[in-house]
C-alpha cells in the first residue's frame, strides 16, 4: 500500500472546506490526502507488494491499473508507468476504468487471465488516484462521499500465497450509466469541476426515477454478493468480515441493511471512516488493513464487495491460509 497521511474532516470544516451538517451526518473522521501523481504512488505500492510477497518480478505475467480519477497527465498510459518503476518494461500492463468498481474487475480479470498458465506466474494489480481541485474538490463534490488519495496494491498468484481466491462474481446494470452521465456531453475534461449531485438530479424522471434506479443498482449488489458466496461454497454466517466501499453513514446504513444484511462491526467501516474513499482501491486497502491489525487471522473468510457507476458490482471470496508479511 502506498497511504498518505490523514487530513481531519473537523480541521477541514473550521477551514470552511467541509459542510458541518454533511460533518455530522457522514460521520467520517479523516481523509487521506497526498501530495505526489497517482500512477507514481501506484508503482511505489506494486514495488511493496511484490517485496512483502517474496516473488520475482520475473513471474508477473500482467499489470492491471485501476483508478477513478486524472492520473496526472492527459492521455496517458499510466499502467505502463505503474509497470515500469515495479515489475519490469516487458510486462504487458492494461488500465481497467470502470469507476470505483475498477481494482475488483481488475482481480477477477487477473484471475481468468492466470487461470490458463501452466506455469508458476503472478499478476499485479494496482489503484491510484489522487483527487486535487480544481477538478475535483474531495469534501463537496459528493453528498455522502468523501475522496482520500492513496494507491493500493495486490499480487495475484496461480500457486501460492497467504490467502486464497475463493471466487469472484460481477453483475451489471449498464442502463445505470445514465444515472452520473447528467445531461450533457463536453468537448474536454475538466470544462467544470465535478459535482455528481448534479447530474443525479438530472436524471431522466426526477427523484422517483432515482430511487427506483437505486432498487437495481442494489439488486445488482445483491446478486453478486449471492454469486460470490455460492461460487466460494460459503454462507454468509461464515464471512469473518466483509470490506465495504468507503462512505458516509447515510450511505453505510444503506449498504448494511439493504444489501448484506450484517452487523457494522464485521465490517471495514470503521478504516473507511479514517481514511475515505480510496477511488477503486477500498476493497485491497480494507483487505490489507484486517490483515495486519489483526482483525482477520488464518482460516478466516472475508468477503470483499464492489461496486461502480455503470453499473458493475464485483465480489469476491477470499481465505486467509497463513500469516503474510504485511
Amino acid at each position: 500500500m502506498d497511504l498518505p497521511e490523514p487530513h481531519s474532516a473537523e480541521q477541514a470544516v473550521r477551514d470552511g472546506l467541509y459542510d458541518a451538517v454533511e460533518f455530522e451526518a457522514n460521520g467520517i473522521l479523516s481523509v487521506l490526502v497526498g501530495e505526489d501523481p497517482a500512477p507514481v504512488m501506484a508503482a511505489r505500492a506494486g514495488t511493496a507488494a511484490l517485496a512483502a510477497s517474496g516473488r520475482s518480478a520475473d513471474e508477473c505475467a500482467l499489470v492491471l491499473h485501476a483508478s477513478l480519477w486524472f492520473q496526472g497527465v492527459d492521455m496517458f498510459p499510466a499502467a505502463s508507468y505503474v509497470a515500469r518503476f515495479s515489475v519490469g518494461e516487458r510486462v504487458p500492463a492494461y488500465e481497467v476504468l470502470q469507476q470505483c468498481n475498477g481494482g475488483m474487475a481488475a482481480l477477477e480479470l487477473a484471475a481468468t487471465q492466470l487461470s490458463v498458465r501452466a506455469e508458476p506466474s503472478t499478476a499485479l494489480i494496482t489503484t491510484g488516484d489522487r483527487f486535487a481541485l480544481p477538478g475535483i474538490d474531495r469534501w463537496r463534490s459528493e453528498d455522502g462521499i468523501l475522496y482520500g488519495d492513496g494507491a493500493t496494491a495486490l499480487l495475484l498468484a496461480n500457486d501460492r500465497g497467504f490467502a486464497r481466491l475463493l471466487s469472484t462474481a460481477t453483475v451489471c446494470d449498464n442502463s445505470l450509466e445514465q444515472v452520473v452521465r447528467g445531461p450533457d456531453w463536453y468537448d474536454s475534461p475538466g470544462s467544470k469541476q465535478l459535482a455528481l449531485g448534479e447530474r443525479i438530479a438530472a436524471f431522466p424522471g426526477g427523484m422517483g426515477a432515482v430511487r427506483e434506479a437505486a432498487g437495481r443498482l442494489g439488486a445488482t449488489v445483491r446478486s453478486s454478493i449471492d454469486q460470490a458466496l455460492v461460487d466460494a461454497k460459503t454462507d454468509m454466517s461464515e464471512i469473518a468480515h466483509v470490506v465495504i466501499p468507503a462512505s458516509g453513514r447515510a450511505k453505510l446504513q444503506w449498504q448494511l441493511h439493504q444489501l448484506i444484511g450484517i452487523d457494522e462491526a464485521k465490517t471495514s467501516w470503521e478504516f473507511g471512516r479514517l481514511a475515505g474513499h480510496i477511488g477503486a482501491g477500498d476493497q485491497f486497502a480494507g483487505l490489507h488493513h484486517a490483515v495486519r491489525t489483526g482483525i482477520v487471522g488464518v482460516g478466516d473468510k472475508v468477503l470483499l464487495v464492489g461496486g461502480g457507476a455503470g453499473f458493475t458490482s464485483t465480489c469476491a471470496v477470499v481465505e486467509v491460509k497463513s500469516a503474510p508479511a504485511v
